[in-house]
């Protein structure tokens, strides 16, 4: 909640496009945080109230803010890239507002979509026998989840290709990054002291009368001498490299895990799963700290929050 109210407060954070990404993954991990609320029953007391509608129900909504988290993490990690691979402005070009905002769009349809597959084949592609050993008045199960064939498809297109987008698109950031750091640096201020060396080019910038009509006329901001071209680049590895390492830390120990269990029944133990599962969403308990930890504006506006709060 505190991030999404620092991006509608602090006017710096809504200006830059490629910050919606960040804005929607705080949403979709508020939306895991919520939902997983409705699952204290079944953890404190061992059982389930709301009955197989509200399971499906609950179901239909974890997968939808899984799944948007986890493509919205694809969009993060290949705006860096697009950041690092374009120039600046053509990388405002590409990355514009609307089309954040539609890349956006496609990651909350996509998150539907994954959640209504479920619902759909509930019933259909129950297991014989599920219902004779299964109470939802106890627990909440997705019977698709136990048909073997259901279950490998939806893993790799909910879980497996986006992580693998993620790796690829951030192993390539960090390579060209690496490669951008090792060129020679070239300095904003060498333009400048060019043109103090040479005295020609400095009376061509200035008016007849001597006025400055260059473009340090009317005001406008010198460099600083001690300015990195490069501090764009490197603030946005420490946000990618943060939110990539906490999300393979949270996420594949339930992902090798489930892709074992099909082939090892002796290791397919339902209380091993759900804590895999619990611990691959406290990754949304972690991004908001992230944030903080990250980007300045964000851990200023904690500042002031905390200040005013006192």
């Amino acid at each position: 909640m505190a991030t999404i109210a620092a991006f509608l407060k602090v006017t710096l954070l809504q200006q830059k496009p490629g910050y919606l990404l960040i804005l929607n993954l705080a949403c979709a991990d508020l939306g895991i945080g919520l939902v997983e609320i409705f699952h204290f029953p079944q953890l404190a007391l061992k059982m389930w109230p709301y009955g197989k509608s509200g399971c499906m129900l609950i179901n239909f909504m974890i997968n939808l803010f899984l799944t948007a988290g986890l493509v919205t993490i694809v969009a993060i990690s290949m705006d860096r890239f697009l950041l690092l691979s374009r120039e600046y402005p053509k990388y405002l070009r590409i990355q514009s507002r609307k089309r954040i905002i539609c890349i956006i769009g496609g990651i909350w349809l996509y998150g539907i979509l994954m959640g209504i597959v479920d619902v759909l084949f509930w019933d259909k592609l129950t297991p014989p026998g599920f219902h004779d050993y299964f109470d939802f008045s106890k627990n909440c199960r997705s019977p698709p989840n136990h048909n073997l064939v259901f279950a490998l498809v939806k893993f790799f297109t909910q879980m497996i290709g986006p992580l693998l987008a993620v790796e690829s698109f951030s192993v390539a950031f960090f390579v060209r990054l690496i490669r951008k750091l090792r060129q020679p640096m070239v300095h904003p201020m060498s333009n400048t002291s060019m043109a103090s060396q040479n005295p020609s080019s400095s009376r061509s910038a200035a008016g007849p009368s001597g006025s400055s009509t260059g473009p340090m006329a009317h005001g406008a901001a010198i460099p600083r001498p001690d300015a990195d071209p490069n501090k764009r680049y490197k603030k946005a590895a420490i946000v990618l490299g943060a939110i990539v390492l906490v999300v393979n830390i949270c996420t594949l120990p339930f992902v090798l895990y489930a892709f074992i269990t099909p082939f090892c029944t002796q290791c397919n133990k339902a209380y091993h799963r759900d804590q895999l599962a619990y611990v691959m969403y406290l990754n949304s308990c972690i991004n908001p700290f992230l944030y903080a930890a990250t980007m300045i504006k964000i851990r200023k506006f904690y500042k002031r929050v905390l200040c005013n709060s006192r």
